[in-house]
Parts: structure tokens; C-alpha cells; sequence
């Protein structure tokens, strides 16, 4: 009896002409299988990294957002066509945008500023949006005009039009590059490839030392009379009026850079050492001003002795409310804030409708003021604890200054008012979309 061989017989079923076939179509797809490993590793990076994951909650953002006015598909679109399709520059978003006002002396104006933190957010909307061709055009655009070679970026850049007091020329900060890390990763992370990870390194190294420690920047605070500003605040001793001193510079970095999430994902994805995010923790955790001041301390230093929380800052005896609230949503991010904590501002700011930029430590009372800036933030925090009235209360206090009229060009769009003029500030409408979902 003859022997088969399964694999003679299979091949002699087929004709000459089926087998080459057969093989043009094998060498198509191994080629084309070939040519996706390479550009997906070139243009789409097949090894993305993964970023850590961060806390939310079961409120319907975007459900909250629209019922007080807050459409965020066309709060995205309403500032791309005004701020950037309408300015100057183009690629740029400027940092406000001033509609024309009722007068002939009152035309359409923008900062012809460009700061770095504002390019973030944007880069941050297009992910969002999975605008994948504008996110590449801002990243290149921004390695392209901030980028030191030192490996740093510039705090803010300027049209060729400004006229005025550069104040920001030539700086670097620790707060507009991490927000730009921030965003970077997560390009990376989405639409990047494998050169990115090259400029992030070099990001890296310039913000962190080498134990993944972030390196200290020159800082001022305001002192005050008889009494070391970075030092713990007493709040058992008899309250008197502190008396402001003179302004002290020292070394040291602010806790709100301490950007937690980021932090754990460039942990995870071999850009810090292990451990690094535990010991930034520990150290952010560490820094409430008491237990019966439920905020947290404006910057630390490093001394012989330690760590020294630096509680005060733009005003003597004075916490500073904005930069509490983003180092709390950057513990909420990573469920590391205690309920207590956003209890204790929420209720000020659900009975008084504002956000104030001060605590008086020595009063216990809160600055007569509203700080728009921080309006976006705490709107994040509300969302990541989980605090359904204080979101709503954020999202109503955001909606109340959105343009509702038909014919307007920001229609859609948060405004702040100054005197009879309209201004739309990016970091703010940005901030606002990305928060909602």
C-alpha cells in the first residue's frame, strides 16, 4: 500500500497557477503586515504606553453641564473659530479675546500672547475630540517655538505684532512646563510616536532630578513681621493681625506642581524611578495647613532638616485658595483626598457663589473677591469626589457668564465682563470642556 504524505497531496490538488497565486497573496499580506509594524512604530506608536488611571464618578457631566447652558461640542467650536481662526496666529491660541464693542474705537483684539499652559489645555481639547491632525500640528508647533536646547520650553511666546512689557520673554516655569508634560504624555499616550518619547525625556530631565525628585525654582512669598513664613503655622496661639514684611525668595517648588496622576504615569512607563510616585504622595498628603484648616500649603524646601511647608504667599497669613484647590484635584485624581477636605470649601462656595483667592489664617475669614480661574478646577475636583451639588453649583456659576445671544460670535462661549468690554480667556472656555467629559 502506497504512503500518503498529507502535505504532497494537499499541493497536488492545486495548479501551478493557483500555488502562485496563492504565494503573491501570502508575500502582499506579510509585506503589508511588515509595513503597518513599521509605521505604526514610526507614525502611531504600536507600543503606546498606558497612562494611570484617575478617579471619577457616576455624575452625568455633560448632562449637568447643558442644563445650565454649558453645551461643550460648541464651546470647542465657538473658540476655535474665534480664538484661533480668527487671530492672528493661527496655529496659537492667544490667552484672551476681546469682541468688538459697540464703538469704532472698540475693535476685536487678542493678547498676541501665547502661553505655554493655554497650548496644553488646547492639546488637551483636541485629544478629547479626537482631532488627531490638529493635535500633531500643535505638537510641532510648539517643539518648534518654545523649545530651548537646553531641553526646557518657554513659559510663553509673542506675536510679532505685541507691543508692550514683555514680562514672560525668555522664562520657564515649573507650572507651564508640567502642564505641558501633562499634555504631552497623553498625546503620546493617544496619537504620538516613537520620536516623542525623546522630547518627553528631555522634558523629564529638565523638571525632575535623577532620585525623580522635582527640581527647585526660585520662588517669592510674602513675609510677615516676627515670623518664618516657611514654617508650620500655629493656629492654637491667640489670633492678632499679622503685619506683611518684606518679600523672601528661597528655593523651593510649588505643592500644585506636584501633579500626582502625572507623576504615577511617567512612573509606570519607566520616565521616573520606582518609588518616585509614593514619595510625591507622602509628600502632598503632608502638606495640609491643620487639621482644622482643611487646606493645603502653597510650596515646600528642602533644608538640612527636612522638609519645610511654605503655608502663605501672596498675602501675610494668607492661604492661597486657587493653588489649594488644584493641589486637591490632584489628590482627588488619585483618591488621596479625604471628603473633608472639599466639604470645607464646598460649603463657602455653595453659600456664597464665589471662589475666594484668600484665607485669612489669623481671621478665619475668607478674601472678599471671585477668582474665575479657579472656576474650571474646582469644577474637576467637584466631579472626581463625587460632590453632585458642588458640580452643579460650578457648572451654574460657569453658565451664568455664557453667551446666549444668537448673533454673537462667541455665542456659546464664557465671558468675563470689564467695564462696557467682552473677553473670552482660553484657559478658562478650554478648561471647562475638558473638565465636563
Amino acid at each position: 500500500m502506497r504512503k500518503t504524505n498529507p502535505v504532497t497531496d494537499f499541493l497536488a490538488n492545486f495548479s501551478t497557477r493557483q500555488l502562485i497565486v496563492a504565494a503573491v497573496i501570502g508575500a502582499v499580506l506579510l509585506l503589508g503586515g511588515a509595513g503597518y509594524l513599521i509605521y505604526s512604530n514610526i507614525y502611531g506608536n504600536i507600543g503606546r504606553i498606558k497612562l494611570c488611571e484617575t478617579a471619577k464618578s457616576d455624575i452625568d457631566r455633560k448632562k449637568v453641564a447643558s442644563e445650565n447652558n454649558i453645551i461643550t461640542g460648541y464651546l470647542f467650536s465657538r473658540t476655535k473659530n474665534l480664538m484661533l481662526e480668527n487671530a492672528n496666529d493661527g496655529k496659537l491660541i492667544p490667552s484672551q479675546y476681546t469682541i468688538a464693542g459697540r464703538l469704532v474705537t472698540q475693535p476685536a483684539e487678542n493678547t498676541l500672547t501665547y502661553r505655554l499652559e493655554d497650548q496644553a489645555l488646547l492639546l488637551k481639547a483636541y485629544i478629547k475630540n479626537g482631532d488627531r491632525g490638529k493635535a500633531v500640528e500643535l505638537r510641532n508647533e510648539i517643539n518648534k517655538r518654545y523649545l530651548q536646547e537646553d531641553g526646557s520650553y518657554l513659559a510663553a511666546v509673542y506675536d510679532d505684532a505685541f507691543e508692550g512689557d514683555k514680562v514672560l520673554e525668555g522664562k520657564s516655569s515649573i507650572t507651564s512646563q508640567m502642564a505641558w508634560l501633562d499634555a504631552y504624555l497623553e498625546f503620546y499616550a493617544t496619537f504620538g510616536n516613537r520620536n516623542d518619547e525623546a522630547y518627553i525625556k528631555g522634558l523629564v530631565a529638565t523638571l525632575f532630578d535623577t532620585d525623580g525628585q522635582i527640581k527647585p525654582e526660585d520662588l517669592t512669598v510674602q513675609e510677615y513681621e516676627d515670623a518664618d513664613p516657611a514654617g508650620k503655622i500655629d493656629t492654637d496661639e491667640d489670633e492678632a493681625e499679622i503685619k506683611a514684611g518684606p518679600e523672601k525668595s528661597l528655593k523651593g517648588v510649588k505643592l500644585s506642581d506636584v501633579n500626582l496622576p502625572l507623576i504615577k504615569s511617567l512612573e509606570m512607563n519607566g520616565f521616573l524611578p520606582e518609588g518616585t510616585y509614593d514619595k510625591a504622595a507622602e509628600l502632598v498628603t503632608g502638606a495640609l495647613v491643620s487639621d482644622s484648616i482643611r487646606l493645603y500649603a502653597y510650596a515646600y524646601e528642602k533644608t538640612a532638616n527636612g522638609i519645610n511647608y511654605v503655608y502663605t504667599a501672596g498675602e501675610a497669613g494668607a492661604v492661597d485658595v486657587p493653588e489649594s484647590m488644584k493641589t486637591e484635584a490632584n489628590l482627588a485624581a488619585m483618591g488621596l483626598l479625604p471628603a473633608s477636605d472639599i466639604s470645607w470649601i464646598s460649603q463657602f462656595i455653595l453659600n456664597n457663589g464665589t471662589i475666594p483667592n484668600y484665607y485669612y489664617i489669623t481671621t478665619g475669614n475668607y478674601s472678599e473677591d471671585n477668582c474665575y480661574d479657579a472656576q474650571p478646577t474646582v469644577l474637576l475636583l467637584a466631579y472626581r469626589m463625587g460632590d453632585a451639588p458642588l458640580y452643579k453649583m460650578m457648572c451654574n456659576l460657569e453658565g451664568m457668564r455664557v453667551a446666549t445671544k444668537s448673533s454673537s460670535v462667541a455665542l456659546y462661549m464664557i465671558y468675563r465682563q470689564e467695564e462696557s468690554r467682552f473677553i473670552f480667556d482660553a484657559a478658562e472656555n478650554l478648561g471647562v470642556y475638558v473638565a465636563c467629559g
